[in-house]
């Protein structure tokens, strides 16, 4: 076999591969697209259909006006702020510092929730950030009055 022979059988190789066609290459590109859309999908309904647990805190009138109490919410180990600053006004938010997860405190003179690890300060009225480097307000349960029974039922969405 002679050099001109082996080029010509060699090309007669490479042109027996199929080919992927622009018809074909277009189908994969959208079935490639679909899928991605539907796993986004998928991933969205999940995020949005998480539920928290409904989960008795306190009874009404146990700490008094002025007063807090310190409880676990969803899990055992996300501590929570229970504020009664009024006779018939109940507020809760986490007690981990949005910056680094370390425990804050309440300062009922200040008004205040104070972390200690970099200096955060927290408003005890809204949760907002009122000095320091935290990115977020302290996330703020929601609470549900159900007689004399103060339950949690999850925590607000970010605005």
């Amino acid at each position: 076999m002679n050099q001109r022979e082996k080029l010509d059988d060699m090309n007669q190789t490479e042109t027996a591969q199929p080919q992927v066609t622009r018809r074909r290459f277009g189908k994969y590109l959208g079935m490639g697209a679909a899928l991605a859309a539907a796993g986004t999908v998928i991933a969205f309904l999940r995020m949005r259909d998480r539920a928290y647990p409904v989960t008795t805190i306190a009874q009404a009138g146990e700490i008094p006006v002025g007063g807090s109490k310190v409880f676990a919410y969803p899990q055992d180990d996300r501590p929570c702020f229970l504020l009664r600053p009024a006779e018939d006004t109940y507020i809760a938010f986490s007690r981990l510092c949005t910056h680094h997860g370390c425990p804050i405190f309440y300062h009922p003179q200040e008004n205040i929730f104070a972390c200690p690890c970099h200096g955060g300060v927290f408003s005890a009225s809204d949760g907002a950030v009122l000095d320091g480097p935290p990115p977020r307000p302290l996330p703020r349960v929601i609470l549900e009055r159900r007689g004399s029974t103060i339950v949690a039922t999850g925590f607000v969405k970010d605005a």
